[in-house]
């Protein structure tokens, strides 16, 4: 999709379009095959740890594997990536061509990681920047335990509290993003409004116990 004030794409992938995540085959070349027959570029990635850090992407490719849960960057060849079953992957673009892609975990969300980048972005030149969500795993699948849900009720506010369909404890986890987004004055203007969990479609660690991981790709235009 194209989002955003500036030439800016993201695409989410999905169970059709196989494991795209660092470790998903010991030939890296027909990984390599794979990630380019989606978007024809160097992919910049991370080694994701569900905090808040962010590299800065200075050109195509770098810095591959670096420890970090977000990438932004200025540069017109730049192609951001970031891998995820459960967690909400986050594209962000400003009409300067600022770009992000932000792995968003419930830890990660509470460490900061969209203001993160949103601050990252902005020393770039970005001046407003707006956000879009893909798929992640919806608060009805969720189940909690209590004593980390009243950690993310205090960090993130009372509305990320909810239950699943059988009741249980449960983190809203679109809404902590949307609450992460307000607190960095980032506006969302597109929701794939997809639960993993509940998608056939997608891999899902905590319904399915998948280890595959999805792909969220940015790019300019």
């Amino acid at each position: 999709m194209r989002f955003g004030a500036g030439p800016v794409h993201a695409r989410w992938t999905g169970r059709p379009e196989g494991d795209l995540g660092p470790a998903e085959a010991s030939d890296g070349s027909e990984l390599e095959l794979r990630r380019r027959a989606l978007v024809d570029r160097s992919w910049s990635w991370a080694t994701q740890v569900h905090g808040a850090d962010v590299v800065v992407v200075r050109g195509p490719g770098e810095p591959e594997g670096a420890r970090a849960d977000a990438l932004v960057s200025d540069h017109p060849a730049s192609c951001l990536a970031v891998f995820t079953a459960d967690c909400a992957p986050i594209a962000l673009a400003s009409p300067e061509g600022v770009l992000g892609a932000v792995h968003a975990g419930w830890r990660g969300l509470m460490a900061g990681v969209v203001g993160s980048a949103a601050r990252a972005m902005r020393d770039l030149g970005a001046t407003r920047v707006e956000a879009a969500l893909g798929p992640c795993i919806h608060v009805e699948c969720y189940e909690f335990s209590p004593g980390d849900l009243d950690r993310a009720v205090d960090r993130l506010g009372p509305t990320v509290r909810g239950v699943t369909t059988t009741g249980r404890p449960a983190l809203d986890l679109p809404e902590a993003v949307r609450v992460s987004l307000q607190e960095a004055d980032v506006e969302l203007v597109a929701d794939e409004d997809v639960c993993t969990a509940c998608s056939p479609g997608h891999f899902s660690y905590r319904a399915r116990g998948e280890r595959q991981r999805m792909a969220l790709v940015v790019w300019r235009a």
